[in-house]
């Protein structure tokens, strides 16, 4: 727990963050998690996902941004890249990060873009994902997401297991048929916000996931977790979910092996694509997540 403590921390940091992005063996070893700092890389990678029977979502790195400009850019690069997936026929939609679109200056300024991207998407019948972030967004990401879904059904968003209100959340989103992804969480927060013990986060997830396959609207399970991954199943046999119903979402470069056997028997199976220039702050939750990631990159560092 404190080691994925102090790397949460070190996230934030922005000293390390200049020194590892023009570090060319950190690059080397973030290259195992992120498909690339171009649109085309990784669109590259989704073709050969997809031949390989994955589906994609891409996600554009990137988070904070300062000026409405930015969330500008953001908007456009995360509609123009689920726009032309769709247009190389290839099976990805996108997952977006409502700080990436502005939330923080102006929650117009982020319905506006969140929307168009929503709406972009919807023309050529492609998903969008809305990420969750740290707790003091989450409100406002719901609020959004629930605007913009009244709007235009194709839209979603990930519920983070080890916050304590997740429950009425998840109840609420069912009730109004929006699709989540149900996720431990990675960031870091405090006791009275969030679970600190991995049990209590665990025991949560199950909670949660026998309301997504009894009452969700086509659930997302986004982990690597096996005994989580076998509780779904069990919970879809349970509930009588046909397996084009659900989803089970994993991370690039991320237990390949499991991804495959999933995939071997007959479950749906989507790859989350990460891309981008701004890889830091992604590339530091994952070592926080599982230290032999942390490993893999001190090892790569020290040749």
């Amino acid at each position: 727990m404190l080691l994925r403590q102090t790397l949460l921390f070190l996230s934030r940091r922005k000293e390390l963050e200049e020194f590892l992005k023009h570090n060319p063996l950190a690059r080397q070893a973030s290259s195992r998690f992120v498909a690339g700092e171009t649109r085309e890389q990784a669109l590259a990678v989704t073709h050969q996902l997809n031949q390989e029977g994955f589906k994609v979502t891409l996600d554009y790195l990137g988070e904070e941004v300062a000026d409405a400009g930015q969330a500008a850019a953001a908007t456009e690069e995360y509609a123009g890249a689920v726009e032309e997936a769709a247009a190389r026929g290839l099976d990805a939609g996108v997952s977006v990060k409502l700080s990436h679109l502005g939330v923080r200056i102006d929650e117009t300024l982020a319905f506006g873009n969140l929307l168009q991207v929503v709406q972009r998407a919807a023309r050529v019948n492609r998903f969008v994902r809305v990420d969750m972030e740290g707790s003091e967004l989450t409100a406002a990401t719901l609020k959004l997401v629930r605007r913009v879904h009244s709007e235009s059904a194709n839209v979603g968003v990930a519920i983070q297991s080890y916050l304590r209100r997740s429950t009425a959340e998840v109840d609420l989103l069912n009730r109004e048929k929006i699709s989540v992804r149900l996720v431990k969480g990675a960031y870091l927060e405090p006791e009275e916000v969030a679970y600190q013990d991995l049990e209590e986060v665990v025991l949560h997830f199950m909670g949660l996931l026998e309301s997504l396959f009894r009452d969700g609207h086509r659930p997302a399970v986004a982990t690597h977790d096996e005994k989580l991954i076998e509780y779904a199943i069990d919970m879809a046999f349970i509930f009588n979910r046909g397996e084009e119903d659900y989803e089970f979402q994993m991370l690039y470069g991320i237990r390949r092996d499991l991804q495959e056997r999933l995939k071997r028997d007959g479950h749906r199976v989507r790859v989350y694509l990460p891309y981008g220039t701004d890889w830091y702050g992604y590339f530091m939750r994952r070592l926080a997540e599982r230290p032999a990631n942390l490993w893999f990159l001190l090892r790569n560092l020290g040749k």
